[in-house]
């Protein structure tokens, strides 16, 4: 795997990390209501989806991680592996917000816009970039 999909692939994996605090922990502060787009009467009702949305940012960003780790220390077939597995979750499971926008499940139309770009993009590159 080439050094432009290992980077926006680690690009894409600070995403997720860095969301994951938000989601899992810091969803009742204003700030991350703001950033996630979840109102603050809405709260309560998602945060038991929240807390496991989180943890399954951290999880998949630290998959990224490993696999650049395994890549660039030998193990390059499991590491590849491990990459590309964690960026098509990343992009189809980023769509996938979109589609729930577009079902009305946002509090305005296009509010997860913004989300699933940042969740999406950069790891769809890497994915491209991995094919060269």
């Amino acid at each position: 795997m080439n050094a432009a999909a290992q980077t926006f692939a680690l690009i894409e994996a600070l995403i997720y990390i860095g969301v994951f605090p938000l989601e899992s922990f810091l969803l009742g502060r204003p700030f991350a209501q703001r950033f996630l787009s979840t109102p603050a009467a809405d709260v309560p009702a998602v945060m038991m989806w929240a807390f496991n949305v989180g943890f399954r940012n951290l999880f998949l960003g630290l998959g990224v991680i490993t696999g650049v780790v395994l890549l660039n220390t030998g193990r390059e077939a499991a590491g590849t592996t491990l990459v590309i597995f964690c960026c098509v979750n990343m992009v189809l499971s980023a769509w996938l917000m979109g589609v729930s926008d577009l079902l009305g499940h946002y509090p305005e139309r296009g509010a997860s816009v913004p989300g699933t770009l940042a969740a999406s993009v950069p790891a769809l590159i890497a994915l491209i970039a991995a094919a060269f």
